[in-house]
């Protein structure tokens, strides 16, 4: 009876496994696909500087020069049209006595000045610094003195650099 179970199981088993094959059959999809959309947009050009540049204590004296202090600037662009940036600054107060230079530009609180201009850069994060110089000249109290610079970007365009 043993022999006889086992060879009824193998081929029963037989049967089960021609039963799982047979069920394929052509019309079966067994393939798929998906389509994937995505766009790149134009994004925001800014400009950040140093908040503050603390230029430290000098005595009163009639000429007063405090040491070169570094500005550091991040120009981050991510419009894809532009290729290259100029930054201007101008002062956003007046006093007679005060000189302030950024790099070899001497600063007014009338007209911008250009500070500094990329012909390129690359598309995001950009950075820089740029040399500050404060000189008084005639001050004739002792204060503390406080400044305002007002930094503008222009960003050229590929064809404003072609030309």
């Amino acid at each position: 009876m043993n022999k006889l179970m086992k060879t009824g199981s193998v081929i029963c088993g037989g049967m089960m496994a021609f039963s799982f094959v047979s069920s394929v059959s052509a019309a079966d999809n067994t393939n798929g696909e998906t389509i994937v959309n995505s766009e790149i947009t134009q994004g925001e050009v800014t400009l950040e500087v140093d908040a503050t540049t603390n230029f430290g204590k000098k005595e009163l004296a009639p000429v007063v020069n405090f040491d070169d202090q570094v500005i550091n600037f991040k120009v981050t662009d991510y419009s894809g049209t532009t290729n290259g940036y100029t930054i201007t600054a101008k002062l956003g107060d007046a006093d007679t006595t005060r000189s302030l230079r950024i790099g070899t530009s001497e600063l007014s609180n009338t007209d911008a000045t250009e500070v500094v201009a990329e012909a390129t850069h690359d598309v995001g994060e950009n950075e820089g610094r740029v040399k500050a110089a404060l000189k008084y000249t005639g001050a004739t109290e002792t204060r503390a003195f406080t400044s305002v610079i007002n930094w503008e970007l222009t960003k050229a365009s590929t064809t404003d650099i072609a030309e």
